[in-house]
């Protein structure tokens, strides 16, 4: 099965090594969707002794989806951790355990991870960019530390490209209130846009003055074959 194929059915990343936060709850709310959560808990309850066949049928299928939809839900290097077992509760406990940033070498690996972004150009949007920050920076948050929202702000626009300088320049004179995550990645955004338009722009007026430059030189060379034909 190709990759895209197993992903199609999720709209949420799977778990990876540094999203266990955001994958725990996604998967949380798809498990209720599908009525398999208490199974997780460990809530639901059997079906009693006078259930017909079809209602065993269903809690059976039930039970086996929690363990499926969790499985499917996680990229193939890590599926071998759960894959002796068939039971949901039993295959989220043991991911809880191996992903759960709680100790010290798990905080002290995100918080490298943290100040190791870098804004990618060709591979991604500054949007994107500053999305994947803060989602390390809320992984930092559920391992147990509180960092200060300033290096989140410091970071986001500490590896931007020259084209942002500008920016930079005149984001570290606004307010301190305004010093924020929010109003930064709006500012950056709104000056990606600003810069890709420019860009257009700029390729547009080349194109006009490269097909201008070629009509000129276009009759020139005519005239210089026409003068070579005739000397002959």
């Amino acid at each position: 099965m190709s990759q895209s194929a197993e992903t199609s059915v999720f709209t949420f990343p799977k778990l990876s090594d540094f999203n266990y936060g955001n994958w725990k709850t996604d998967m949380k709310v798809l498990l209720m969707e599908k009525g398999c959560w208490q199974f997780i808990l460990g809530t639901e309850k059997p079906c009693s002794e006078g259930a017909s066949d079809r209602e065993q049928l269903a809690y059976e299928l039930r039970k086996q989806k929690s363990y499926t939809t969790i499985y499917m839900g996680v990229q193939r290097k890590y599926q071998a951790l759960i894959a002796e077992t068939d039971d949901g509760k039993t295959a989220w406990d043991t991911l809880k355990a191996n992903f759960e940033p709680t100790s010290r070498a798990r905080l002290a690996s995100l918080v490298d991870d943290f100040f190791s972004s870098r804004f990618y150009v060709n591979e991604e949007t500054i949007g994107i960019y500053s999305k994947k920050v803060v989602q390390k920076y809320q992984q930092i948050k559920e391992a147990g530390f509180e960092m200060p929202e300033i290096l989140v702000c410091f970071q986001l626009i500490h590896y931007i490209p020259p084209e942002y300088y500008n920016l930079v320049l005149i984001l570290y004179k606004i307010k301190d209130e305004e010093f924020t995550v929010d109003n930064i990645t709006k500012q950056l955004i709104t000056e990606s846009g600003r810069i890709q338009l420019k860009l257009k722009d700029e390729n547009r007026v080349q194109s006009v003055t490269d097909a201008y430059t070629a009509g000129i030189r276009k009759p020139e060379e005519n005239r210089q074959k026409q003068k070579n034909t005739a000397t002959r």
